[in-house]
């Protein structure tokens, strides 16, 4: 019996995987919420990550994307912090990091993208700036490990 509930748990996982279209770790530092199709965190500090998954419609590279997202962003009334190449293992992505007054506090967003196919996957992180900040490097690393 434990041997047919390993493979349910092992079927049931890449089917989720399959849907989501990414394989996620959450950053050193952060506790995991139970999510079927996000994977979602949350540091003591407040800083909050998230992957997930949205159709690429229109179908376009990761060229469109990178700048479609930088658009919609700055018109939004972010502010640019950076913007980068990011690698999760081999496969290429955009990195941006913007800045966004919340109340009395300025919050940092940070958002890696890559194209698999059909789907759009996003990692998202967003907190306060100095605590985004005490992040960014176990941050980095969780898209650096995406699958």
């Amino acid at each position: 019996m434990d041997t047919k509930r390993a493979w349910v748990a092992v079927v049931g996982a890449a089917l989720i995987s399959s849907c989501t279209g990414f394989d996620a770790t959450i950053p050193e530092g952060f506790a995991e919420f139970d999510d079927w199709f996000e994977a979602r965190g949350v540091s003591a500090e407040g800083v909050v990550f998230r992957v997930r998954s949205e159709k690429n419609e229109p179908k376009a590279d990761l060229a469109f994307w990178r700048e479609a997202l930088k658009k919609r962003m700055l018109d939004a009334g972010y502010a640019l912090m950076s913007e980068s190449e990011v690698k999760a293992g081999e496969e290429p992505g955009y990195f941006l990091e913007l800045a966004a007054p919340v109340g009395q506090q300025d919050y940092t967003y940070g958002v890696a993208l890559f194209i698999r196919g059909s789907k759009l996957v996003l990692v998202e992180a967003a907190g306060e700036v100095t605590r985004y900040a005490q992040h960014r490097q176990a941050i980095l690393a969780a898209i650096a490990k995406l699958h």
